[in-house]
């Protein structure tokens, strides 16, 4: 099990959120603590690689968690739709 971390981010974002969504990503943030490392379990959260140290877990079918792996903890950044993660993404290279 490896240590997931919030940023400060994600907790401003998450506070935006409807309940259902945010409960939805609490889950999943959740659920990639416990899954992390484990390519079988990987598929059935929805978790991919987006990057080098950056990876998504689908929390609805627009929305995604992002995560960065510092090489020991997995830091949950933000909720994002699909177009911010595109977004985002494109700023990182």
């Amino acid at each position: 099990m490896i240590r997931v971390l919030l940023s400060e981010r994600i907790k401003k974002t998450a506070a935006k959120l409807p309940p259902d969504l945010r409960e939805r990503a609490s889950q999943a943030i959740a659920a990639v603590g416990t899954a992390f490392g484990d390519p079988h379990q990987h598929r059935g959260l929805g978790l991919r690689k987006l990057g080098k140290c950056s990876y998504e877990v689908r929390v609805h079918l627009q929305w995604r968690v992002v995560f960065l792996y510092d090489g020991q903890d997995l830091i949950a950044y933000d909720v994002m739709n699909h177009d911010e993660v595109s977004l985002w993404l494109r700023g990182q290279r």
